[in-house]
């Protein structure tokens, strides 16, 4: 039976020793986030020695490190000699974005080249975390054969920037297209996050009928991103929940699961949010190629949710439990 999270952890020591990634240190950019502070998490349980740097936010632990100082960047690789580099350091609010476009190109892209540059330098391996938004939403769920079309700022820029990675790392990278992340994280932001606060304080939200996507639970995901470093696996890679829902009905499974009121979930259409950018709506992953691949078995959402709740308790979770 495939493990749903954690199925790697019999084997990163031979992942260590040369099976996928070379011995030596890794490093995650941007480790006080929702997906760096998981690969943090799931890397350290594995046993190997793992540095995390954060910008915005101070965390005990993490270095710190701005993507967008060239210098800092190429240093601070230098320094530490990683031999795998997992890059989810982003500006990911997808409104902020299209309202300061310049802004969000400093991080997503320019930022995200100085590490690539960096780790070209280095000879480290490059794990990049992309975006279902790379794409128009007209046709999906979409395979990692499917032609990239953004309809967004924030689209744009998340293209741009695995473009450079390919261009500057020919066969030392990962493309890692995920959608609609959730689980526990100090700052809250994902929308299971946001969620489970607006409904515990008894206040409604409005979720959209019609964005559709692929809910993708953190620690899942995480494993799944370690177990195809492990494998030794290059290119682009789409991981997400298998399931296919609109916001909408995940937000009402989430209160369902987390015993809130379903009820203060309002269906809305997208045009009714009149959200600053562009939405790609009917979205999604495809997720065949990493199913037939990995070990780990990629979660639904009733499944991610679930694993969620049982850990609702854990220490490590800060503010948001």
């Amino acid at each position: 039976m495939k493990s749903p999270t954690f199925g790697l952890w019999w084997n990163v020591e031979q992942m260590r020793r040369g099976g996928g990634i070379d011995g030596g240190s890794w490093l995650v950019i941007g480790a006080s986030g929702l997906i760096g502070s998981a690969l943090l998490r799931v890397a350290r349980a594995s046993g190997a020695k793992v540095t995390g740097t954060c910008c915005s936010s101070s965390e005990d632990g993490l270095a710190h490190l701005d993507i967008r100082d060239r210098s800092a960047v190429r240093a601070f690789l230098g320094e530490i000699s990683s031999s795998l580099v997992m890059c989810p350091a982003a500006r990911a609010n997808v409104d902020w974005c299209e309202c300061n476009p310049d802004l969000s190109r400093e991080v997503n892209v320019e930022g995200t080249r100085n590490v690539a540059e960096a780790c070209a330098e280095t000879g480290a391996f490059m794990v990049y975390f992309s975006s279902d938004y790379v794409f128009d939403g007209r046709a999906g769920p979409y395979s990692e054969d499917d032609s990239p079309n953004p309809v967004n700022v924030y689209g744009r820029h998340k293209l741009e920037a695995e473009d450079a990675i390919r261009n500057l790392l020919p066969g030392r990278h990962l493309v890692i297209r995920t959608t609609v992340v959730y689980g526990w994280e100090r700052q809250g932001k994902n929308f299971v996050a946001r969620l489970l606060r607006t409904l515990g304080e008894g206040r409604t939200l409005a979720a959209p009928v019609d964005q559709i996507g692929s809910p993708t639970y953190v620690s899942n995901l995480a494993a799944a991103v370690l177990e195809l470093c492990e494998r030794g696996a290059v290119g682009t890679w789409h991981l997400a929940g298998p399931d296919l829902m609109s916001r909408y009905d995940f937000a009402r499974l989430a209160a369902e699961t987390f015993g809130l009121d379903a009820g203060l979930v309002i269906p809305v259409t997208t045009e009714d949010l009149g959200q600053a950018a562009r939405r790609p709506l009917r979205a999604g992953m495809r997720v065949e190629k990493a199913a037939s691949t990995l070990s780990t078995r990629l979660l639904p959402p009733a499944e991610g949710l679930r694993l969620m709740a049982d850990q609702r308790d854990a220490s490590d979770w800060g503010v948001i439990r």
